[in-house]
């Protein structure tokens, strides 16, 4: 009879609390529970069989709070056989794997009161963990069936019982992600009506920052709706039959590099002041130009020759017009970064005068550095 009230009584209170809070994300549940007894603590019989009543709160999409108040009867494993009421009354979180209103599998953990009444031969009463596992299956957008199974442990270790259970459980309030659903469905939105984003060749970019409104369909792009163009030759990757052509090369329609068919000569004159390899400041724009060529053109190759004067043993002019050579190349590869194996160099000493060794200004012309630039390969 006192189980009976107590169950009446919280029964009425929760369904008091339910209506009062109808449109919260509140909900009720309830169903049958069986307890399974450790029976090296507890003397009696196992497979307890009663109701069970719970009320919660749905926080967000994944986690609610909840009161549960288990109990069952059993009689004590002994010759008198004495009725026993077992009672739990816990409050535990919910995490479910789903958002709210889709089936899903359910963990819970929480703190809980229980109580073994014997009547006559005493009562025990115990802190305990409860934590269980569950799934919830929803038959209507509001309401679901459950099932669980829950342990219960006490804090000193002595109280070891499980207990399986199912139940019914209504949603009050919005919580429901698929009543929810249902209800926009028929709910004029109350949001502003967004503009309409016009984009015509369906790039992911609006038409109002599109800098290229053609792009041909599934072609990938950029922030600004125009195709990548990963070694930036000027021709989009789509495109691009040599997609990783060197920085600075000139290309093709295809992407590929511009080969040269003959050799390609650049004017390179650097005039040297007398018995001086040092390359003089005002000729490093005319060397750059060269650097510029040849990166234009990566299979090119350049032939620097030193040239001197006639003053002097030949033997030292020839010394001479190498080291002036190698001074133009060595500025080229450690001033502009290109390979020293395509940049070649040799003296040709006093032997190939293009003025008159007799005059002042003769001898200066004869003191010079040329280049010859060539390519081998073919388009």
């Amino acid at each position: 009879m006192k189980k009976s009230f107590k169950l009446a009584t919280l029964t009425a209170a929760m369904l008091c609390s339910a209506h009062a809070m109808a449109n919260e994300p509140v909900y009720v549940t309830g169903g049958a529970n069986m307890f399974f007894f450790d029976t090296d603590v507890h003397n009696v019989d196992n497979g307890a069989i009663g109701p069970w009543l719970g009320l919660g709160y749905q926080i967000d999409k994944e986690w609610a709070v909840e009161v549960n108040y288990n109990m069952a009867s059993t009689e004590t494993d002994t010759a008198s056989a004495v009725d026993t009421d077992v009672s739990l009354l816990s409050v535990n979180g919910v995490y479910r794997y789903a958002p709210v209103g889709e089936n899903s599998l359910l963990a819970k953990a929480g703190l809980g009161q229980y109580k073994l009444d014997a009547g006559s031969l005493g009562d025990e009463s115990k802190v305990a963990i409860r934590a269980g596992a569950g799934y919830e299956y929803f038959i209507q957008p509001q309401l679901s069936a459950t099932f669980f199974w829950d342990l219960l442990v006490s804090f000193d270790s002595t109280l070891i019982e499980s207990m399986p259970s199912i139940g019914l459980k209504y949603q009050f309030g919005q919580a429901s992600s698929k009543s929810t659903k249902s209800a926009a469905k028929t709910t004029a939105p109350k949001a502003p009506v967004k503009p309409v984003v016009v984009d015509t060749d369906a790039d992911g970019v609006a038409d109002s920052a599109d800098l290229c409104a053609n792009t041909p369909t599934g072609v990938r792009v950029n922030s600004q709706g125009c195709p990548f163009d990963r070694d930036a030759d000027g021709v989009y990757d789509y495109l691009d039959e040599c997609p990783m052509t060197p920085e600075g090369a000139k290309v093709t329609d295809n992407g590929c590099r511009e080969q040269l068919v003959e050799t390609v000569s650049i004017q390179l004159y650097v005039s040297f002041p007398n018995n001086s390899s040092v390359v003089p400041a005002e000729y490093h724009d005319e060397i750059k130009k060269v650097a510029d060529f040849m990166r234009q053109y990566p299979d090119s190759t350049v032939t620097l020759v030193g040239h001197t004067d006639s003053s002097g043993s030949a033997a030292y002019n020839q010394m001479l017009s190498e080291k002036r050579a190698a001074r133009v190349a060595a500025y080229l590869v450690n001033n502009f970064g290109l390979e020293s194996e395509r940049v070649l160099s040799r003296g040709e000493g006093e032997t190939n005068p293009i003025a008159d060794n007799s005059t002042a200004q003769g001898r200066e012309k004869n003191r010079r550095v040329t280049a010859e630039i060539s390519a081998t390969a073919t388009k």
